[in-house]
């Protein structure tokens, strides 16, 4: 299918933009505003997935879309020092078998505890404060094992949101934590893009080197999201000494996915001597001051939370949903307008998941 042209896909955007104020949730939005993540692993890693209460803290704490991802490669991965490296090579056959035993036991999760899943754009506008909606997402394209019609799937069984790249080395292109080899995307993760936009899975761009964001941006024909990590000056390189440092992404990139309509997500990552990035453990006001730099930087439209809870481990500012409602009580103090926090808290992701998710128009 021929790329719409750049001039359309603004036009496009600018009406999805201005048909926000007619949206279900933002009547719902005066009597308690709405939060989303794009990027959470809740019940994953430091939590027992059965007993996490999971569903629980999505209901109490009134959030409204969570993208719950699964770690693609977690087996083959583990922290060091200086972040987080591969230490074993998968075999032929493993990495589809690991995430799909993983999304079998996140869907029987689901279906016990009643949280509706997204599969739809309608699903996005159901979910609200209340009623949950799940959206399944992976952390890494790992699971396809280089084969781009393996996302059918993974698709059948509720995949619609879809990070292309994570920590061990890929056929999809490079990531930023290891030196490249792909020049960024390879061929296979081109068709990989393409494939989520006629699919309608929503393109993931987080831990993507440079050249693999440019070339996912002039490939896609909806906009992307960056679900977690930072944003400052040049971006990181591979050979930063800390893997912290090498996740930046730089604000021109940062920028450049906002112009396309997409949006960035800031992780709830803490340091325990604050230093390029300024957010210590726990420190919520820190988190809120950062989402309101990043809102100045690339506009109230295009940033969203992407706590990453249970992935950064113990260095962290937000480890449950109760945390990230303080950080919206921060954005209230810091005087920001209450428009402004309902699309950081809410309507920026609903919005572009949305869109992705709708195919009637391919």
């Amino acid at each position: 299918m021929a790329p719409v042209p750049r001039v359309k896909r603004r036009r496009l955007l600018q009406a999805a933009l201005s048909c926000l104020a007619a949206s279900p949730w933002q009547a719902r939005a005066q009597q308690v505003i709405p939060l989303a993540d794009m990027h959470s692993h809740y019940g994953m890693i430091t939590r027992r997935m059965a007993d996490s209460g999971f569903a629980e803290e999505l209901r109490s704490q009134s959030v409204s879309l969570a993208a719950w991802k699964i770690i693609a490669d977690s087996r083959w991965i583990r922290p060091t020092q200086t972040g987080i490296e591969q230490v074993s090579e998968p075999k032929p056959g493993e990495l589809s078998a690991h995430f799909h035993h993983h999304l079998d036991r996140m869907r029987a999760y689901l279906g016990a505890h009643r949280l509706n899943v997204v599969l739809t754009p309608a699903d996005v506008d159901r979910a609200h404060p209340g009623e949950p909606a799940v959206v399944i997402a992976s952390e890494g394209a790992d699971f396809l094992e280089g084969r781009v019609e393996a996302l059918d799937t993974a698709y059948a069984k509720g995949l619609r949101h879809l990070q292309l790249v994570h920590y061990i080395r890929t056929p999809v292109g490079d990531f930023q934590t290891k030196a490249p080899v792909h020049n960024g995307l390879s061929r296979m993760g081109q068709e990989l893009v393409r494939a989520c936009n006629d699919m309608g899975i929503l393109v993931d761009l987080a831990h993507c080197t440079a050249p693999a964001v440019e070339q996912a941006l002039e490939l896609s024909r909806k906009p992307v999201v960056w679900s977690h990590g930072w944003v400052d000056g040049d971006g990181g390189s591979w050979q930063d000494p800390y893997g912290y440092l090498r996740r930046r992404l730089s604000l021109r990139l940062a920028r450049r996915i906002a112009a396309e309509g997409g949006v960035v997500g800031l992780w709830g990552l803490a340091l325990s001597r604050p230093g390029l990035w300024p957010v210590a453990a726990g420190d919520t006001l820190a988190y809120a001051r950062e989402i309101v730099k990043l809102v100045d930087a690339i506009g109230a439209d295009h940033v969203a939370f992407g706590s990453d809870i249970e992935g950064v481990g113990s260095n962290w500012v937000l480890n449950d949903y109760g945390h990230l409602r303080k950080v919206v009580a921060h954005l209230q103090d810091l005087k920001l307008p209450a428009s402004v926090i309902e699309k950081v808290a809410y309507a920026n992701y609903a919005r572009v998941l949305r869109t992705a998710l709708d195919v009637s128009g391919k």
